[in-house]
């Protein structure tokens, strides 16, 4: 199973979109034998997959918009993700909560757990 993601799926519902993409993002359920290649990377997400197989070639722009929110979390390409979520988000997209916080859990396995800030703690403990 393997679906469009990222900019290009971005440009295809939205061919206003302004930025051209540079490769090809393609979210696959389990990475096995998908092997990145020039200009085509292959990105093991099983989570864009629950429910079956995709109905569409290209994710669909509510769940870009989640997915792009779910990635602001980590500082990966931060400024392209916030860019591109609030592109969305002024296409009227909303951010489907239940799928957040799955991504969320994901993305804690796949690049670690999100550290945040504890404001409740004493100043001794929080810059220890």
């Amino acid at each position: 199973m393997t679906i469009i993601i990222g900019s290009t799926a971005i440009k295809y519902w939205y061919p206003d979109f302004p930025r051209e993409p540079k490769d090809l993002d393609v979210a696959v359920f389990k990475k096995g034998n998908f092997v990145n290649r020039k200009g085509v990377e292959f990105l093991e997400n099983p989570i864009l997959f629950h429910g079956g197989p995709p109905q569409k070639a290209h994710l669909e722009p509510e769940r870009l918009a989640t997915l792009k929110a779910s990635h602001l979390c980590w500082n990966l390409n931060w400024e392209k993700h916030s860019w591109d979520l609030q592109f969305l988000l002024k296409k009227g997209n909303k951010i489907d909560k239940e799928l957040f916080w799955e991504l969320y859990a994901y993305w804690n396995e796949v690049h670690g757990k999100n550290k945040r800030s504890d404001l409740k703690m004493s100043k001794e403990d929080f810059f220890d």
